[in-house]
């Protein structure tokens, strides 16, 4: 049965295996949002599925308030090693938040 990324096992392992397997760069997209949000005054981010942090720091520099959820725990500890205390995360699927829409 192959891998599926839904299931927390999959994560947990991938995050167990490569640690910081995306490196500390943030994504692009996550630095033309941040952009978007300074210019409409955004001053929480929620980030779905924030492994271990690289793309809540353009919205750190920004002086944003962030906050997480990730399904793997490995991902949070080297969340906490890297941010510390500068962002929240909380520990759990996205699709079990009770806003959740799949389609």
């Amino acid at each position: 049965m192959p891998n599926n990324p839904q299931k927390p096992e999959f994560w947990e392992s991938s995050f167990s295996e490569k640690q910081a397997m995306w490196g500390f760069e943030p994504a692009r997209s996550a630095v033309l949002v941040r952009d978007f949000f300074v210019e409409q005054d955004v001053r929480q981010v929620l980030i779905p599925g924030i492994g271990y942090g690289r793309n809540a720091q353009p919205f750190l520099d920004s002086g944003m308030a962030v906050t997480g959820i990730e399904i793997s725990q490995t991902a949070i500890e080297i969340a906490r090693k890297q941010y510390g205390t500068a962002l929240t995360i909380y520990h759990g699927s996205v699709t079990d938040m009770p806003f959740f829409c799949p389609y």
